[in-house]
């Protein structure tokens, strides 16, 4: 049982951390809040550990609150390991007695919190405004979350991406924009240069800020016990982390639950969908389905793995120097799915591949090939001859293959294909 002096510590220390740094960069999500603030739904906010949800919250707060206008709890802490949700009341009551009377509330990492969902219900029908984070993908999918069925709009928080990098890193690629200096070799240069860091080490804010390594292998194998491991109570401990390992071994391949059954002698292909269905509930990886016209295909058939971020890949991958290939369409598809499209790949019969398929509900909107090796006609080739026949299977006539350096647009066959650098792919920089 958490005693009340213990309450009125922690909640006193957690509002002093959570004021801004000057170190801290505006995330490009904060617009996005503007939308949301001013409404009575919950705004939940999903994403990685250590991907800047915290942060993210403290820039909330002060972007549209302030401090003395609101509560804030961060229930990753270890003080609060013990709270239940019964517990609440007294913690409500312990905010009204340090801070006065509030009506917006910040619940960060609720996850932890059993049964958080009927709390929260509660104090939505009290008419607080709420704000919760949690690093769990599938936070809003259990029974209980009915309760607060059309009562939240949601947010993925993502490590930096490129912009912020650059942002991070002094490069303020707006100024840029204006003067339209990317036109400069000199320019070009140095966003290649950072280009290549970012490619490599990824975007975790503490990984931009102190480039150490060591932080994302710790991070990975934390994730793997506190959100895998510990909460859905797995016995073959070794079993989950080989497969993690192999699962980031093998970024932006097919894979199969069969396969993985078969290596890892597991009694059937159940327990493996389970495991790879909580490592993907941690935002560490992503499973990417084959585009299909059959919903039913779509489930069944085999799938491609990404992972959140290509710093792991760099960190912890078996390889002494990465493919830069696969580095590039992991780092695309985050991208995407960081701008919310609903993403497939296509492969026919004959196994011609093209990397991202977009839909937008009923239509396909666009088919994107990445290829970094563009000075090799081969490679280039294959990749262009996979990208026609999925655009003349899927009715396109457009199609948008990604390079290392290679810009412009051909005509080949009757179809228009589009060749964009993926700094400039990254940052929206057309034409």
């Amino acid at each position: 049982m958490i005693t009340e002096s213990l309450l009125k510590q922690v909640l006193i220390e957690q509002k002093e951390l959570i004021k801004p740094s000057p170190e801290y960069i505006e995330r490009d999500l904060i617009k996005k809040v503007l939308q949301f603030h001013k409404l009575k739904h919950i705004v939940v906010i999903t994403g990685h550990r250590r991907a800047g949800k915290s942060v993210f919250l403290s820039q909330i707060i002060h972007k549209y609150y302030g401090m003395d206008e609101v509560y804030y709890l961060n229930l990753d802490d270890e003080r609060l390991a013990s709270l239940k949700s019964e517990d609440m009341n007294k913690v409500m009551e312990v905010f009204h007695v340090l801070f006065g009377n509030k009506k917006v509330i910040f619940l960060d990492e609720i996850q932890n919190l059993e049964s958080w969902e009927r709390f929260v219900a509660r104090l939505y029908n009290q008419g607080y405004k709420i704000y919760i984070t949690g690093s769990n993908a599938r936070l809003l999918s259990s029974e209980l979350a009915t309760l607060l069925t059309g009562r939240y709009v949601e947010i993925e928080l993502f490590p930096f991406s490129f912009r912020e990098f650059l942002i991070y890193r002094r490069f303020y690629i707006d100024d840029v924009e204006k003067q339209k200096a990317y036109y400069k070799t000199e320019t070009k240069a140095q966003i290649r240069r950072l280009l290549d860091e970012y490619l490599k080490t990824g975007g975790f804010p503490e990984i931009v800020r102190y480039k150490e390594p060591s932080i994302l292998r710790t991070l990975f194998s934390d994730v793997i016990t506190k959100d895998v491991v510990n909460r859905y109570r797995i016995k073959e401990v070794k079993t989950i982390k080989e497969i993690a390992h192999f699962l980031l071994s093998n970024s932006t391949n097919e894979f199969s639950y069969n396969r993985i059954k078969n290596i890892y002698s597991l009694g059937s292909v159940h327990t493996v969908k389970n495991y790879v269905e909580y490592l993907t509930s941690t935002y560490m990886f992503f499973e990417l389905s084959r585009f299909s016209y059959s919903l039913k295909e779509v489930h069944t058939k085999v799938k491609k793995i990404y992972v959140i971020d290509n710093g792991f890949i760099d960190a912890i991958g078996f390889s002494s120097s990465p493919d830069i290939g696969r580095l590039y369409e992991n780092l695309v598809f985050i991208e995407l799915r960081r701008r919310g499209a609903d993403l497939y790949y296509y492969k026919d019969k004959r196994g011609r591949e093209t990397d991202f398929v977009v839909r937008d509900k009923r239509n396909i909107k666009e088919a994107i090939q990445v290829c970094y090796n563009v000075e090799d006609d081969t490679v280039l080739k294959r990749e262009v001859s996979g990208l026609i026949y999925c655009m003349k299977e899927l009715g396109l006539k457009n199609g948008l293959i990604i390079t290392s350096t290679m810009e412009g647009r051909k005509n080949m066959n009757g179809f228009n294909i589009g060749f964009l650098p993926l700094w400039k792919w990254l940052l929206n920089l057309i034409g």
